[in-house]
């Protein structure tokens, strides 16, 4: 009877301390991904899908909600394909806009730190 009080107890007290381990939800990350036009354009707003696809897990997330020239996801740390295509709109320095077809893409982006992951791409523009 001692023995399986004392076997209780073990139990209870290593349930006890696994319960009170801290949280792992460090393995998620926050990436900001801007685009920029080389030249004297400059992009003021873009309307454009980003695929993301993990290196390792071949995992795909897609965002497409822009603010101005940069959009912010929230993704597991790793490393990344990046892959974006649409529409930005373009100031010249005379002041004339314009909408520019584009695509912009990266083989390897690392976001890995805990903070904000940063990354600019330069737009390739199809017209």
């Amino acid at each position: 009877m001692k023995l399986n009080t004392l076997t209780l107890l073990l139990i209870a007290l290593t349930m006890l301390l696994t319960a009170c381990a801290p949280v792992e939800d460090e393995i998620f990350t926050t990436a900001r991904i801007t685009v920029t036009a080389e030249g004297e354009d400059s992009i003021t707003s873009v309307q454009a899908q980003v695929k993301l696809t993990n290196v390792n897990t071949r995992q795909v997330t897609t965002v497409a909600d822009f603010d101005g020239a940069s959009t912010t996801v929230e993704l597991l740390r790793g490393a990344y394909q990046i892959d974006i295509e649409g529409v930005a709109t373009c100031q010249s320095p005379g002041n004339s806009i314009r909408m520019r077809q584009f695509r912009c893409q990266s083989d390897y982006v690392e976001f890995i730190s805990r903070d904000i992951n940063e990354v600019t791409l330069k737009t390739i523009f199809l017209d």
